[in-house]
This record gives C-alpha cells, structure tokens and sequence, in this order.
C-alpha cells in the first residue's frame, strides 16, 4: 500500500502491474547465483543504476516485431526493496507524470505507463488492465 501512495495509484494497480510482468509469481528473474532477484515490476538497470543486477532473457517490441534479448535488470534484497524502488521510479521520472495521481483509474495509469516508455509491448497498457481487474475479482471473493 506505500508503494501505491507515493505515486498516487491504487495499490492493486502496482499488484496487477507485478503479476503481469512476473506471471503471478512465477517468473521472477534470478541471480547468477540462483536466488531471486526480487525484482516483481521488469525494472531494467540503465547506465544509472548503481544496485546489484541480474542478466535475463527477455522479450521486447521492436516497432510491433517481438525480438528475444537479454537484458541487465535490476536485483533487489527483499520485494519489499522492489516495490519502494518502484514507487521512487514512478514517483520521481517525469516520463511518468502523467500516471501519477491516477488512484483507482487503473487504464490511465497503465496507459501514462506505456505512453512514458515502460515496456515496449504494444499491448502492455491493456494487459495491467485485465489483471487489475482479475486482482479486484480475486479481493472481492476474498472478502464478500
């Protein structure tokens, strides 16, 4: 829930949005060493980046065309570390304003997302829409 408050955003956006790129959970990227890279939202690690990384095989968009690669992400010692760095990510890029302060609006934040250059999956705004809702279904069973 801090994670989503810093940027503004409802908390079960940033789960839809960890869901999506770690298929529920069971594609977090690993660590040369195996253990987990805990990073939960596809983080890559740019020139900038200072922290531990990990090198994964990926798939980008290359003007609509799926291009396999392997890519430097970011690694993290907790999830709890992902999320906050997330939240910095969201909160302080300007390429991200325009998702900032979407609250329950989940399509505009996604869309901002995709708009300011996170992914590179043509159809990546529509995806964390449909987890989002999967993920609001799932609270709602949960809790009547």
């Amino acid at each position: 829930q801090r994670a989503g408050n810093a940027p503004g955003v409802d908390p079960s956006a940033l789960v839809a949005q960890a869901a999506l790129e770690t298929g529920w959970g069971r594609a977090v990227p690993s660590q040369a060493s195996g253990s987990s890279s805990f990073n939960l939202f596809g983080i890559k690690a740019g020139s900038s980046w200072n922290g531990a990384t990990t090198h994964v095989p990926t798939l980008v968009f290359e003007d609509r065309v799926p291009v396999r690669r392997v890519e430097r992400f970011r690694a993290y010692a907790t999830p709890a570390d992902s999320f906050n760095d997330y939240a910095r990510l969201i909160g302080g890029n300007p390429r991200y304003e325009n998702a900032r302060g979407a609250g329950g609006d989940v399509a505009t934040f996604a869309s901002a997302l995709q708009q300011g250059g996170y992914a590179t999956d043509p159809n990546y705004a529509q995806k964390v829409v449909a987890v989002a809702d999967e993920v609001r279904a799932l609270m709602v069973n949960r809790h009547g």
